[in-house]
């Protein structure tokens, strides 16, 4: 059955539920015999060069006739390839700051925006889920929202949104209606994204798919997505790296990020996830670099608890799932080091104090000096 987001008023946010309900678009709920599996999709992902054709008929469809259009400053010059002439444009920056997302509320309800496009990594998509909710109408159905993402770090196919809050540190809000409706995954849009950015935030997805499998409890339909998505990253980010303007292979990549976030809430909160957030914002480190810091060192501690869960990821790494993982963000040339962001034990120490508590500090001090 399909679930209509625009429709999910206050009274359907699961007020009171534990977190992995509300954020993404696919949940199993563990028992030693039975479970229930809810599926929470952007109603339509189109994929392919050129699918970006179908962004009309989507607007039209969703009765959005106004457009704001929610983006990076890098990525202004490009927008007319979308083909839409939006009433207002917001810009954000990374890590999406509230001081921004409260702006451009007030200018999309300025230009009486009744429909959002993102264009851009998660930090455009993220803030531009906040702008349609913060729009919402009297019955608090938000104003849909088209994703064109230009990484893949999969923030369109979560039902979350992660911001940076005025003090500084990295925030977030879960929502069922901060869903996109519409995910539109165009590789030839993504050719002017750094590599490094477009290969960081690769491993990102493989930390979604990573998370999510070693998740606790039972996830059968997660568990195959996971192994499917760990397999094409490997295979994929590669020749992504030794090809960059080959779209077939971007679409690739594209692909096998969307099938890692099958578990959202989990991954999402997960202990690599968790790690990378409390430094990230504080220190302008991206999602995606922390993930290449964190989590190869964040598997060799979870190993020690869940030896057996973490080698059954040698079926889509090869043996010694750890190794291979730190093996490929090292080919792909991606950071590895946290010194190379000028931060030290000290930061390090606060960071883990802070985190303290379903792990020991003084344990999650222990992986951060592994990553050192």
């Amino acid at each position: 059955m399909k679930q209509d987001h625009r429709r999910a008023g206050r009274s359907e946010r699961f007020a009171g539920l534990d977190d992995a309900l509300t954020m993404g678009n696919a949940q199993c709920l563990p028992s030693m015999s039975t479970g229930v599996f809810t599926y929470s999709n952007p109603r339509v992902i189109h994929w392919g060069p050129g699918s970006v054709t179908q962004l009309g008929a989507e607007l039209q469809r969703l009765e959005a006739l106004r457009v704001g259009l929610v983006t990076t400053r890098s990525l202004i010059a490009s927008a007319d390839r979308l083909g839409v002439d939006p009433a207002a444009t917001v810009v954000i920056g990374q890590h999406a700051p509230m001081s921004q997302i409260r702006a451009g509320v007030e200018e999309a309800r300025a230009a009486k925006v009744d429909g959002i496009v993102s264009f851009g990594g998660g930090s455009a998509i993220d803030a531009a889920k906040v702008i349609s909710v913060q729009m919402a109408d009297g019955d608090g159905r938000p104003i849909p929202h088209i994703a064109i993402p230009t990484t893949l770090s999969v923030a369109e196919l979560a039902a979350g949104a992660g911001y940076t809050n005025d003090a500084g540190d990295k925030a977030g809000m879960r929502d069922p209606r901060l869903m996109v409706e519409t995910v539109i995954y165009d590789a030839a849009l993504t050719l002017a994204t750094p590599m490094q950015l477009w290969l960081s935030s690769g491993i990102r997805a493989l930390d979604h798919a990573v998370e999510g499998f070693l998740a606790l409890g039972d996830h059968p339909f997660s568990d195959v997505m996971a192994i499917e998505a760990i397999r094409r990253l490997f295979n994929s980010l590669p020749r992504a790296k030794a090809t960059p303007d080959d779209v077939d292979v971007r679409t690739e990549n594209q692909l096998a990020a969307w099938f890692s976030f099958t578990l959202p809430g989990a991954s999402a909160g997960g202990l690599s996830h968790t790690l990378g957030k409390q430094i990230g914002a504080r220190h302008g480190i991206p999602h995606g670099v922390t993930s290449c810091l964190l989590l190869p060192h964040v598997m060799r501690y979870l190993a020690r608890t869940m030896p057996e869960r973490i080698q059954l990821l040698a079926q889509a790494t090869g043996v010694d799932p750890a190794d291979r993982v730190e093996e490929l963000i090292a080919s792909l040339g991606l950071p590895q080091h946290i010194t190379e962001y000028d931060i030290g034990q000290t930061e390090l120490r606060m960071a883990a104090d802070e985190l303290g508590g379903k792990y020991p500090a003084s344990d999650l001090l222990g992986i951060y000096l592994a990553a050192l």
